[in-house]
């Protein structure tokens, strides 16, 4: 039988998700956001890696930038009904949740949301629990209903490590393609998730290239 925090994390981290999102006052970003050097090179030092990412200036941008009051309202609603009930690693607050995307003189191309949750030794442990009940938790719990899984999760190789994907796309608009990454940094689970509007597989290959700083745990 699955755990209670398999099923319950899962709906908590599809509660917490938003597609797409103002851009946020510098001095505002939480601790753990990271930072950019050169315009397109985004580096987190709590995670230890570095995405060298397509395009001119990236920038944050807040979560509900671009939600409507109707999205504002079920995702508040999921999180009332749902939060008190959640238990388990993914549950409550993560430590890292940050967006940023592409340059803001031109159409909307790109975006990027990190999430990352601090583990307890216990759930660090990848005998009992594998990353991929993990990844599937966070990658089908941030599908939501706009977007259409493409194939399964897979295990692929991040820098070395192992890591789980999952790839999808928008069911009203095919060529936008979503991408699911989940691995392990740091005494830390992390998920990536990547939007693109056009030029998927400039997107894809710069996320799949990101190093780690420092060695594995």
């Amino acid at each position: 039988m699955k755990p209670n925090w398999y099923i319950l994390s899962g709906l908590c981290v599809f509660a917490s998700f938003v597609m797409f999102a103002q851009t946020p006052n510098a001095g505002a970003m939480p601790d753990g956001s990271g930072t950019f050097i050169d315009d397109n090179t985004y580096r987190n030092d709590r995670l230890n890696l570095t995405i060298e990412l397509p395009g001119g200036a990236w920038h944050f941008f807040d979560h509900d930038k671009y939600a409507t009051p109707e999205s504002r309202r079920k995702d508040k609603e999921a999180e009332e009904s749902i939060g008190a009930n959640c238990q388990g690693p993914l549950c409550g607050k993560s430590e890292i949740n940050v967006a940023f995307e592409s340059p803001s003189e031109q159409p909307l191309k790109y975006a990027i949301y990190l999430t990352a949750y601090k583990l307890s030794p216990e759930y660090q442990n990848r005998t009992r629990h594998p990353l991929e009940r993990f990844a599937r938790v966070m990658t089908l719990g941030s599908m939501g209903d706009e977007w259409v899984p493409e194939g399964d999760l897979t295990p692929i190789w991040l820098a070395g490590r192992p890591a789980y994907r999952l790839l999808g796309h928008n069911k009203r608009t095919p060529t936008a393609k979503l991408f699911c990454y989940v691995a392990d940094s740091n005494g830390r689970v992390f998920m990536i998730v990547a939007l693109a509007i056009s030029d998927s597989e400039k997107l894809q290959l710069a996320v799949e290239n990101l190093q780690f700083t420092k060695p594995a745990n």
